[in-house]
Formats: C-alpha cells, sequence, structure tokens
C-alpha cells in the first residue's frame, strides 16, 4: 500500500504527459482549442505531480526524469507542432496534400522544431543543475506553452474565427468594420495571421529557453515579503490582470481597448516576461546572495 501512495506523484505526472498526446491527436484532427483544454489539464497536473511528491515524502530520481519526459511531449513537442501548423496554415497551405508543398514552406516551418528542441535541450540541463537558486534560469517550458498556446484561444473564441482559414488584410478590415472592432482588435487579428510573427516567436522562445536569463519563480520561500517580494509582484499582477479583465463589464469607459476577454492570457505572459527582465535587471544577484548567506 505505501510503494502505491508513493506512485501517485508519478501518476500524476504520466497524466501530464497522456494529456500531452491527446493535444497532439487534437491538433491534428483541426481541434486546436480542444488542444489548449488538455495542455490546461496538463498544466495543472504539473504543478500538483511535485506538491503531491514532497507531501508524500515520496520525490525520487525516477520521478524527476519522468517530469522532464512528460515535459518534453506537452510542453515541448505540443507547442512546436502547434506552431509548425500555424505557419502551414497562415500561408494557405494547411489544406493542400503534402507531396505539394513546396520547399521553402517546409523550410518555413521547420523553424517551429526550434521549440520542442529548445524545451528539450533545457529539460535535459535541467535534470544536471544540482545549485539551487531562487528563480529559473530561462525561460520555464509550462510558461512558454502558455504563450503559445493562448494564440488558438485567442482567434476561435475571443474572435470567433476559424483558424485553418486564413484571412487577407482586406478581408480582416472588412470584418473588423462589420463587427466594430477597435484597430487594436483588427491589427492583432492580421498579426495573429501573419506567418512571420511564427517565425519570431519560435526563435525568440527558443533562445529564451536556453538561456541563463534569471526568470521570477512562484515557490514562496514562507510569507515574509522580503524573501518573496519578486513572487508577490507576480500575485499583484494577476490581481491588476483580473481588474483589466472585469471594468469593461462594470463601468463605461470614455474609451475602449478591445476584446479583452481571452486576451488576458498573453497580456498576464507579457507581464510576466517584463517583471522578470526586471528582476535580471536590478534584483536577481542581491536575492541569489541574501539567500546563499540565510
Amino acid at each position: 500500500m505505501n510503494g502505491i501512495i508513493r506512485f501517485i506523484p508519478n501518476l500524476l505526472t504520466l497524466g501530464n504527459a497522456l494529456m500531452g498526446v491527446w493535444a497532439i491527436v487534437f491538433i491534428a484532427r483541426e481541434q486546436m482549442v480542444s488542444a489548449v483544454v488538455c495542455i490546461a489539464i496538463a498544466l495543472v497536473l504539473d504543478f500538483f505531480d511535485g506538491f503531491v511528491a514532497r507531501l508524500l515524502n515520496a520525490q525520487s530520481e525516477i520521478g524527476v526524469q519522468l517530469d522532464s519526459l512528460a515535459d518534453a511531449i506537452t510542453f515541448g513537442v505540443v507547442p512546436g507542432l502547434m506552431v509548425f501548423q500555424m505557419i502551414i496554415i497562415s500561408e494557405g497551405y494547411y489544406f493542400v496534400d503534402i507531396t505539394q508543398w513546396p520547399f521553402w514552406l517546409m523550410a518555413k516551418a521547420s523553424v517551429a522544431g526550434l521549440i520542442p528542441l529548445a524545451a528539450i535541450y533545457r529539460l535535459a540541463k535541467f535534470n544536471v543543475i544540482t545549485e539551487k537558486l531562487p528563480h529559473f534560469k530561462g525561460l520555464p517550458t509550462p510558461a512558454m506553452t502558455m504563450f503559445i498556446v493562448s494564440i488558438p484561444l485567442l482567434l476561435e473564441s475571443n474572435y470567433h474565427l476559424n483558424f485553418y482559414h486564413p484571412l487577407s488584410a482586406d478581408f480582416i478590415q472588412m470584418l473588423g468594420e462589420v463587427r466594430r472592432w477597435d484597430a487594436s482588435d483588427i491589427w492583432l487579428v492580421g498579426v495573429m495571421f501573419d506567418p512571420t510573427t511564427y517565425l519570431i516567436v519560435s526563435v525568440a522562445m527558443a533562445l529564451l529557453m536556453v538561456s541563463n536569463v534569471p526568470m521570477l519563480s512562484l515557490k514562496f520561500e514562507g510569507l515574509a515579503w522580503q524573501k518573496n517580494k519578486w513572487r508577490y509582484a507576480i500575485l499583484i499582477w494577476v490581481a491588476v490582470c483580473y481588474i483589466i479583465f472585469i471594468i469593461p463589464y462594470l463601468w463605461s469607459l470614455p474609451f475602449s481597448y478591445g476584446l479583452i476577454d481571452y486576451l488576458i492570457l498573453p497580456i498576464f505572459m507579457l507581464g510576466y516576461f517584463l517583471l522578470s527582465f526586471i528582476y535580471a535587471t536590478f534584483g536577481a544577484a542581491k536575492q541569489t546572495t541574501d539567500e546563499v548567506q540565510s
């Protein structure tokens, strides 16, 4: 019985991997939003497997390895495949037989492969790090995945567009006028149907994952403000995002800032990136020194 209880964290980790497999199936079956739901479940499982392992005192080396292997699928292969599909779709070749794809398209879409390669490299590097730091080195793979999956969620759930049928700039402008979108919404939809966007995202996310740039972690050291002020900053930003989300439903404003509903996810992620860069510039070295001395 004790062995079964100690295996519970590994079951959660394997559940994370299973959600990754299902996400791949849904992406292949043209169900991007269903894939996003699988990723959301996997994120919850990924958070709780370590928590449950510590709670049950069931940490093990196999658990560490399983966690990285599961993350390689869910937070490496899945977002890479998603961006690959986005490039093919935005170029208008999704419904063209793969044997008819030109070489330039294959080369361009292959840039999306940087995402799973960088994720796998990062996870392998993480497994051999022995020093304990109050932050992540480089962008965590779940954070990268949250940013990627927000794109199809925005298009299909926020703007009610069929992601698999790319729209021209002129048609997006006309559609925006019919649906009374703000200029910011028209611009954002255009960006999400531009293949250049995904090339930039692929390179940027890969570089951030393999870099040594300090990125904020939510692993609290007690509740004291001084030791956790940067972590509290993330929670404060969550509260600000929630306020941004509810304002249009509570008050009439003299200005408008577009459809905010599902846009709140990339807004939160951009804020996390900004806070992490501020932390890397002003707080990382001092916090590391303070925690080592304490």
